[in-house]
């Protein structure tokens, strides 16, 4: 443990501290870096040390004798228990109470921009706020405190100035801090004060408060599942490794949920007459690149939309899925232009895409997303006849018992040189691009 004291009357409320975890193959999501987190799950834990105020205690700040009682101290805090600390991490550290055991921990605030940690209680007054590394406890300042630094206002008093001090009676119980408050009035009596405290087997740690550190690792937040999802990107997967799909035989089948309605195109609306309320798209993959330039990245490893360019039946190359049980986790889609796309996007669980034909960006979160077997061109040709019907505006054609009975159906699209004719033949609905010439 190093140099430090532990007083008689501290009996551990528990033992083994487990070292909290440094590395880890997991990453938080990027978009953390800006935005704040706010963890409210039972169980999650960050870790914080201070050292020991030890040029204060020679200064006599802690009775004298001996000069040092403070060791470095680790304080665990966790969401849904009373915060602890020890002195040393292993399976016989012993832990002990930081505050009263009718304070637990609530929320744990990070935010990684501003270098800030706040834990917060179920009492408001024992907030601790950890930022650029310094430790404070702003609403347990009090006349004799300032700044939320426990006691800095009487110690610079009574023996000098020193860097921001925490202080905390050990063990913390009701009449301990009794005790310390009324002799904390008067800080010519603090000597004495504490050799009466120590004479009963009880004591005072004090900590300078500009020694913080946190520990705190991705892996922190595998514990639980929805944690796990919400901050991290899922572990990375190697796709130099996936097998290429039989594109004879199968194709990759997803719901693009929509959820910006500015971000569909006249192609891919989304919408369904029969639910109004949700604007959804089945893409595929072989099929889709016929229309739809995926974004992801060219050959020269710049952001591109992959495939835009490319002359038909020259644009998909191959697809790899990633599946864990019976799962797709991501699909890699790589085109003969060089570029490639990687779907859902790890961070957002997003699929973006151009329209080839009217440059209008399609935006949509990744549900379902699956290996279906069976010949991917009779499935698009249904799909693409489905997403027609979806479309058609009762109004403005002839429908029987909800089916439009019209024999072939035209419309001008944003390319105004351009008309797409729907009409029916042997082998099914075939959609026409005519090309439109000035007379």
């Amino acid at each position: 443990m190093g140099a430090g004291e532990i007083y008689k009357q501290l009996k551990p409320i528990s033992k083994g501290v487990d070292l909290p975890a440094s590395q880890s193959d997991r990453e938080i999501k990027k978009k953390f870096d800006t935005e704040p987190m706010s963890i409210t799950t039972d169980g999650f834990t960050i870790f914080a040390s201070l050292k020991g105020a030890s040029e204060a205690e020679k200064k006599g700040v802690n009775g004298g004798v001996p000069a040092e009682r403070t060791p470095k101290t680790y304080f665990k805090f966790t969401v849904g228990e009373t915060p602890t600390y020890s002195f040393y991490f292993g399976p016989d550290a012993p832990s002990y109470n930081f505050l009263s055991d009718t304070m637990v921990v609530t929320a744990i605030y990070i935010n990684q921009k501003d270098n800030q940690v706040n834990i917060n209680f179920n009492d408001e007054n024992a907030q601790v706020v950890i930022k650029n590394g310094k430790m404070s406890m702003p609403n347990f300042a009090n006349e004799q405190g300032t700044n939320g630094f426990v006691a800095q206002k009487a110690m610079n008093t009574a023996v000098g100035n020193f860097p921001p001090l925490l202080m905390s009676v050990a063990p913390y119980n009701a009449g301990n801090v009794l005790f310390y408050s009324k002799a904390l009035a008067d800080p010519s009596k603090m000597a004495t004060a504490v050799k009466e405290l120590n004479d009963t087997g009880a004591g005072l740690y004090f900590w300078d408060a500009t020694t913080a550190e946190v520990y705190m690792s991705p892996q922190s937040f595998t514990f639980d599942e929805a944690l796990d999802k919400a901050i991290l990107l899922p572990p990375s997967f190697d796709f130099d490794s996936a097998d290429t799909l039989d594109t004879t035989t199968s194709y990759i089948r997803f719901n693009c949920v929509i959820e910006n309605a500015s971000l569909r195109t006249n192609n891919y609306t989304g919408y369904d007459k029969q639910d109004p309320s949700i604007l959804m798209t089945t893409l595929q993959f072989p099929g889709d690149e016929a229309l739809l330039a995926p974004m992801g990245t060219s050959d020269e490893g710049t952001e591109a939309a992959c495939g835009l360019e490319a002359p038909e039946g020259r644009v998909l190359k191959s697809i790899k899925p990633v599946i864990a049980g019976a799962t797709v986790q991501q699909v890699k889609l790589e085109f003969h232009d060089g570029s490639f796309c990687i779907f859902p996007d790890a961070e957002t669980g997003l699929f973006t895409a151009t329209d080839k034909e009217t440059g209008q960006e399609l935006q949509g979160r990744v549900e379902n997303l699956i290996v279906a077997d069976g010949k991917w061109k009779e499935a698009h040709a249904e799909e693409v006849a489905n997403r027609i019907e979806r479309n058609i505006n009762s109004s403005l054609t002839v429908m029987d018992d909800g089916k439009a009975m019209t024999s072939a159906i035209a419309w001008r699209t944003n390319n105004p040189s351009q008309l797409k004719v729907i009409v029916p033949t042997d082998e099914g609905t075939k959609l026409i691009t005519i090309p439109l010439k000035e007379a």
